[in-house]
């Protein structure tokens, strides 16, 4: 058998109404799995498996479900099936991430199972399971409408910051949420600007280059920006056509992020600031998700929901994840 099939790993009967209710919004199978054997079972018996694990268990050491936990574990590292495996949790992500599990939250979803939430993460599911992961599927989402546009020099971002605030106030986002939303895209196009551009022996030749400055990008530097715009969220996706992000130090560095930062005392030097930008774009709210070509593209998306204060955009779903296209 060769069908998608979404695996859940929990005891909780609301995961179980979740997981049942995403496989039907995607059209693909569903499947239990109590213990490693049965998982394994599963995974032999389908090629393509993603797995919704509850791993509140692990963070409150239920006593009950010790030995399950550090066999799946085992398993997941054994059988490097991490890139697989969603993250349930009702503890934010600034919460769990402790030093040296980061791998655990490349994908995570907030236990928020509305109506809402599950359309979206039923979306962010479905492109995670796409052979092509930077096409687009509405995957149910309602009259989904999505604008492009390049930037073609490095004076454009303006524009295109200042086109994404019009959209913004249109939508009557509040100015906080969306100075958020605003910042956290000039991070993502100064990422992808500056600091993706590489020459054919890896390295990067316009970061050292002032922010203000301004230059023409040839084609491969270009920068697409996409404004996705539906009845529940807005999608900003930044891609760069080089695909230089590295996992290897991308991960640990966001991991570092969400440990408490020391403050240099007077006369010391600063230290490096590099991947705070991501840090706060998490911890602002802000839901993302990373997709990797490597060597050829990264897209970086961030995504939030229509709502009309702070207090509901906490209550609202969040998620991050990250996916490798080999």
């Amino acid at each position: 058998m060769s069908q998608n099939t979404i695996i859940l790993i929990s005891r909780n009967a609301v995961d179980y109404l979740f997981a049942e209710q995403v496989s039907k919004n995607l059209g693909v199978k569903f499947a239990q799995a109590e213990s490693k054997d049965k998982l394994h079972e599963i995974l032999c018996a389908n090629m393509g498996c993603f797995i919704l694990w509850d791993y509140d268990s692990v963070l409150e050491k239920r006593a009950e479900d010790a030995r399950t936990n550090r066999e799946l574990m085992d398993y997941f590292e054994k059988h490097r099936v991490w890139h697989r495996v969603f993250a349930i949790s009702s503890h934010p992500l600034r919460d769990s991430i402790v030093p040296g599990n980061f791998h655990l939250f490349s994908k995570y979803i907030f236990r928020n199972f509305t109506l809402e939430a599950t359309r979206v993460y039923s979306y962010i599911i479905h492109n995670i399971l796409l052979p092509n992961p930077f096409e687009t599927h509405s995957a149910g989402i309602d009259e989904l409408q999505i604008q492009k546009s390049r930037i073609t020099n490095s004076s454009r971002k303006k524009a295109t910051l200042e086109a994404l605030s019009i959209i913004l106030e249109k939508k009557t986002i509040p100015k906080r949420i969306a100075t958020s939303i605003i910042r956290a895209t000039d991070e993502l196009v100064l990422n992808a600007v500056f600091d993706a551009p590489v020459d054919m022996k890896g390295n990067r030749y316009k970061h050292l280059i002032d922010r203000g400055h301004e230059f023409d990008l040839v084609k491969k530097e270009e920068v697409e920006v996409e404004l996705i715009s539906t009845l529940s969220f807005l999608q900003v996706s930044v891609t760069d056509y080089f695909g230089s992000l590295d996992k290897e130090k991308f991960v640990p560095l966001l991991a570092k992020n969400f440990q408490k930062l020391e403050v240099n005392a007077p006369g010391e030097n600063s230290k490096s600031d590099s991947g705070l930008g991501l840090y706060q774009i998490l911890n602002s709210g802000l839901s993302m998700q990373t997709l990797i070509e490597p060597g050829k593209r990264t897209r970086m998306s961030l995504v939030v929901p229509w709502v009309a204060n702070v207090r509901e955009l906490r209550d609202s779903f969040r998620f991050f994840c990250l996916r490798i296209k080999n």
